[in-house]
């Protein structure tokens, strides 16, 4: 695949392999993929549930809003996965002492010991996906990220 060093003007035969969204979601569903089918090998667990998994076993516990935040899954896609991760035995619910709208969230042993095992195998994943890129590119291609995250936030373009 033939890929722009830099990128031409955007009209109706730009191929699409040359926009950066394109090319983005490309990568992103490649890597899902990935990543799918390298959590169902270790540890049987959907990639949903490892990305809720990893919030709540980071923080130790959280909410469902703070979960939402941080991986920016749509509110009923979240309560569903959330729903059967408790029904698994994967995820506890308590009421929130300081607001009863809130419920916090934690790992049960079960969900631990999944986490527990799966972390290691993740980063090693992580580790072999960065592998690929020399360390030059690897900078670049965190500090291009920070800085098209901070444009998606900008709606002045419009």
């Amino acid at each position: 695949m033939e890929t722009a060093i830099y990128p031409p003007e955007f009209d109706s035969d730009t191929p699409l392999q040359n926009v950066l969204t394109w090319r983005i979601h490309q990568v992103h569903n490649r890597l899902n993929v990935h990543a799918a089918k390298f959590l169902e090998k270790t540890s049987g667990i959907a990639l949903a549930h490892w990305r809720v998994m990893l919030c709540i076993g980071a923080d130790g516990n959280t909410t469902h809003s703070e979960i939402r935040r941080k991986i920016a899954m749509d509110k009923g896609q979240l309560s569903r996965c959330l729903k059967g991760m408790v029904d698994e035995g994967l995820v506890v619910t308590q009421e929130d002492a300081a607001d009863q709208r809130q419920q916090r969230l934690s790992l049960t042993k079960k969900g631990r010991r999944i986490f527990d095992k799966t972390l290691p195998e993740m980063r090693k994943r992580q580790s072999y996906l960065i592998g690929r890129l020399s360390k030059s590119e690897s900078r670049m291609i965190f500090s291009a990220l920070d800085k098209l995250e901070v444009a998606a936030q900008n709606h002045e373009f419009l």
